[in-house]
């Protein structure tokens, strides 16, 4: 038998201690009803939020290699589709 796909996850911005629910599935699961899951997420620190992502500057030599990355595709598109039309009006 197929396991069923967890539909609902969410977090609930509360501590584990204060008994509410973490994390919960459209099954009915919550991580507090298992001691031996809930040891594994304080241990490896699943409960923690994850840090704020946030945008790096990129260094001015970054930007030109990005750049001429772009340049390069471009030029390789146009290559492509000058290819296609030479073969199909043979």
């Amino acid at each position: 038998m197929a396991r069923q796909p967890i539909e609902h996850v969410y977090r609930v911005p509360h501590s584990i201690d204060q008994h509410h629910s973490i994390i919960h599935s459209s099954l009915g699961l919550a991580i507090e009803d298992e001691p031996d899951l809930l040891a594994i997420a304080r241990s490896e620190g699943w409960l923690t939020p994850p840090p704020e992502v946030t945008r790096v500057p990129l260094r001015p030599w970054q930007q030109a290699v990005f750049w001429g990355l772009r340049i390069y595709i471009v030029v390789m598109l146009v290559v492509m589709v000058l290819g296609f039309v030479q073969v199909t009006n043979k």
